[in-house]
């Protein structure tokens, strides 16, 4: 199969994948799968991607569990191919694992039983981050020069859909983020309701009230706030009580 040909079905998989995938998660698996499939030559190759986002590093997707636990590896060590791939956005080949002498940290706790050559190649994303496409092989050497072209060419096409599904999955982020935000401002105003109904204060005084229990229980908040509105439980003669109930003056 020519470049030209490989390319055709690369993006004709790509818009499968996003067309019928249920979710973002889905999506990115199922290019990491279809990757390893594609770049694996004469030795089977797995295939992770690697994002860095305001300098924190992590695994997007993987193809198995050999190249998430290689890819963290990275990420925990912070250093490695796939990770200077993605910064300087230029492809990294390690030939074979055993005897490259770059990023001693990571080799040096690396499976090399189950891993000895390494190629990454970068995404261009522009704004949404820098990443890379990390393909693992158990074989030393596993990579051809052809090879490599391939998966630069793969991921230069895939690099509008990869920017597509992080741009979505931080609008999700962005989405559940605010609707826990909303969801936790509700608990304190209703917590705050009840302080005031219990105590007869004010509203300012009844935040007061709150955030003193806060900081002197060292707890968060919305946890407080949480506690309060959980605590209101009808009594005997029908009366409610609450874990914040001010004292009355002596």
């Amino acid at each position: 199969m020519t470049e030209q040909e490989l390319l055709s079905d690369v993006n004709d998989e790509l818009f499968s994948l996003l067309t019928e995938t249920a979710g973002i998660q889905e999506f990115l698996d199922g290019f990491a799968v279809a990757a390893a499939h594609r770049l694996s030559g004469e030795h089977s190759a797995s295939c992770a991607i690697t994002l860095v986002r305001r300098k924190r590093a992590g695994t997007l997707a993987a193809s198995d569990a050999i190249a998430r636990t290689a890819d963290e590896f990275q990420n925990r060590f912070q250093e490695g191919p796939c990770l200077e791939a993605a910064v300087t956005q230029h492809s990294v080949y390690c030939s074979d694992t055993l005897v490259d002498s770059r990023w001693p940290g990571y080799l040096k706790r690396l499976d090399t039983g189950r891993i000895r050559s390494i190629v990454a190649v970068p995404f261009a994303l522009e704004d949404s981050g820098h990443a890379a496409l990390n393909l693992y092989s158990a074989q030393p050497d596993s990579f051809s020069p052809a090879t490599i072209r391939a998966a630069e060419a793969l991921a230069e096409t895939a690099s509008s859909s990869l920017r597509f599904a992080i741009r979505a999955a931080s609008l999700d982020d962005e989405a559940h983020n605010l609707e826990a935000a909303l969801a936790s401002r509700q608990t304190i105003n209703t917590a705050v309701g009840i302080i005031m109904f219990q105590n007869k204060c004010s509203q300012a005084e009844a935040l007061a009230i709150l955030q003193r229990a806060s900081s002197s229980r060292n707890m968060k908040l919305r946890l407080v706030a949480e506690h309060v509105v959980a605590s209101i439980a009808p009594l005997g003669d029908g009366s409610r009580t609450s874990v914040l109930n001010r004292p009355e003056p002596s």
